[in-house]
């Protein structure tokens, strides 16, 4: 039974840290492209077999019915199952910090970033120049993502299906279908751009309206759990005590 532990300890442990093989792979589409940072291409190198929803329901399963079967035998090993596959699902939706961070980034920088390809295009940039120029410009998380667009299109991507690809990605999504649809309707690219970032400036404003309504809504459960306590303590308490007291005597 310790070798079992010992083995899901391990297959939990490899599934959970980036082999060196996704690192170094990172490591040479970084280079290839002219990235700043290996985040740039994450999104094309798998970092650890814990991000396939296969890998991870299994690695899961396993853990959970090795922990049933040490506690209870072959039935809890049975209901185990189920238990490591809700799990695996659970973990599948979970956000990191980082990510959170990247998708705050992009949202926030994603304006100014259509108004300088707005600019660039104005005054008569090609594309891939305008989008080299502009993640220089930008940096950061929105910075990398559109370096790995510009590397793409300098090794040969067709741009029409590229921009198509960029229109799945749901931060970048507006971009791309803006993109797309000059490159096919040869409508003008600065209007497209300069319509775009209004729009997401209008819809960036919005959010941020919505979630200052919904502080004082947030912090009134806080608030109680502060100050009822407080009020209970000098407010009621010594009413009671004081009326007992005249009571008793």
């Amino acid at each position: 039974m310790p070798a079992v532990c010992a083995a899901l300890t391990f297959v939990a442990v490899w599934s959970l840290v980036p082999g060196p093989g996704a690192r170094i792979a990172s490591r040479r589409l970084s280079r290839l492209s002219g990235a700043r940072d290996d985040t740039a291409l994450m999104a094309a190198v798998r970092a650890s077999p814990v991000e396939d929803p296969v890998v991870r329901s299994l690695v899961c399963a396993a853990a959970c019915a090795g922990i049933g079967w040490l506690l209870g035998g072959a039935v809890l090993a049975a209901c185990g199952v189920p238990a490591g596959l809700g799990l695996s699902l659970w973990i599948g939706r979970l956000e990191s910090p980082a990510t959170s961070r990247a998708k705050a980034e992009i949202a926030r920088d994603l304006p100014l970033a259509v108004d300088l390809l707005a600019a660039c295009a104005m005054a008569g940039r090609p594309v891939e120049e305008s989008l080299r120029v502009v993640a220089s410009a930008v940096g950061g998380a929105l910075g990398a993502r559109l370096d790995s667009i510009v590397a793409r299109l300098v090794l040969g991507a067709d741009p029409q299906s590229e921009w198509t690809r960029v229109a799945a990605d749901p931060q970048l999504a507006t971009l791309g279908r803006s993109m797309a649809r000059t490159l096919q309707s040869g409508a003008p690219l600065v209007e497209a751009l300069t319509r775009l970032a209004e729009d997401r400036r209008r819809e960036r404003r919005t959010q941020t309206q919505l979630r200052a309504r919904t502080v004082g809504v947030k912090a009134a459960g806080p608030l109680a759990l502060c100050f009822l306590p407080a009020f209970m303590v000098i407010g009621v308490i010594p009413t009671i005590a004081g009326a007992f007291s005249h009571l008793v005597l």
